[in-house]
């Protein structure tokens, strides 16, 4: 409950007054429980909605049986939408938002919606993920050539061009007009290179719904990576063998799609589940597959998207002989810089939708934003 009321009054930002609507799938519905006990120790007595992921044609109408007269609605509309493995139904959503205006309507997208959530994901404030993000992005935006390095055996060359590709940042700050995207904490952009070994050694988060266990503590996953692209790879665990092969058989499943960096401190161990709570802790991931540019800057598009996350990282800055340690350094009062696109604005986390993979332990067939 200490997650519950973070979310609320840090996050959300409740206020008397505020209309509340929870939308969630079966699979969140102990979140959702949650939220509404939170709402209603405030006095506020919330409006709940069943959704099916991914596909649910009743959906639209479910949630606008529900929702206020724009006319009589006093204060904001704040619509939390919680799932566990996917991200559905931007459509309605967005409806939603134009319907009651930027500035009175808040929608707050919850993925890895579980108890972990609410007990490591939260532990930080908006304001201080904002305040981390910012000062990895004043040091990195301009920068041509850093490396990444980590305990575990990383060391990878990168070229950065922030001119031509867009950093994103999610910080969990609400900006009117888009979506809050949850758990928070990660910067991220495209590199123009890399060359290098990366070591996973602390999970990997992949946009297909399956059970196993995505930890790599006990059995790093080891990527050799060459001109953009992954050229080899080994890893003990026969079940993350198979599902990192898999989503590197794809079209583009080999490309490096993404360079980021997590910043949420406030999360002390990688989790089990196949999950974002384990990209945003402190970390460098690489993901595979689908790009976070958009369309005209990169082109390609694919339904695998396959984050590989490091457990701590160290990034030198050109020639520069002290390295920014993730999980040490002193964040600035530099104010976050608006040449970052807000991931919360685009309300698409983790790029291009919904992979259908097959034939992996634990895969259902069906893909999670």
């Amino acid at each position: 409950m200490t997650g519950v009321e973070a979310l609320l009054r840090q996050y959300a930002d409740i206020r008397d007054g505020d209309r509340c609507v929870i939308a969630y799938t079966p699979d969140s519905r102990e979140s959702a429980a949650l939220i509404a006990v939170g709402l209603r120790q405030r006095g506020l007595r919330p409006d709940l909605v069943a959704m099916r992921p991914l596909v649910d044609y009743q959906f639209a109408k479910r949630l606008d049986a529900v929702l206020p007269d724009p006319a009589e609605l006093t204060g904001r509309l704040v619509l939390f939408t919680l799932e566990k493995d996917t991200m559905s139904h931007f459509g309605p959503l967005v409806d939603v938002l134009r319907r009651y205006g930027d500035d009175r309507c808040m929608v707050v997208r919850v993925i890895s919606a579980s108890p972990q959530f609410f007990e490591k994901a939260l532990n930080l404030s908006p304001a201080e993920l904002s305040a981390r993000n910012a000062t990895l992005l004043h040091r990195l935006l301009g920068v041509h050539d850093i490396r990444v390095r980590s305990r575990g055996g990383t060391d990878l060359r990168m070229r950065l061009d922030s001119t031509r590709f867009d950093w994103i940042s999610n910080r969990g700050v609400w900006r009117p007009g888009g979506f809050t995207i949850l758990p928070a904490g990660e910067i991220a952009t495209f590199p123009a290179e890399i060359d290098g070994v990366l070591v996973a050694d602390g999970a990997l988060n992949c946009n297909v719904i399956t059970s196993i266990d995505t930890r790599l503590s006990d059995n790093p996953l080891r990527v050799e990576i060459s001109n953009g692209r992954a050229v080899g790879f080994e890893c003990a665990d026969s079940d993350i063998r198979e599902l990192v092969g898999l989503c590197f058989r794809q079209p583009y499943g080999e490309r490096v799609g993404e360079l980021g960096f997590g910043t949420n401190s406030g999360i002390d161990e990688f989790i089990a589940a196949n999950s974002h709570i384990n990209e945003r802790r402190v970390g460098a991931h690489i993901g595979f597959g689908q790009h976070n540019q958009d369309q005209h800057k990169i082109g390609y598009q694919e339904k695998v998207h396959l984050d590989l996350i490091t457990d701590g990282a160290e990034i030198f800055v050109d020639d520069d002989e002290e390295p920014i340690d993730l999980a040490a350094f002193v964040p600035s009062t530099l104010p976050h810089p608006e040449i970052a696109r807000d991931e919360d604005i685009t309300g698409d986390c983790c790029g291009f939708g919904y992979g259908e993979l097959t034939d992996v332990p634990g895969v259902t067939g069906e893909g999670a934003a």
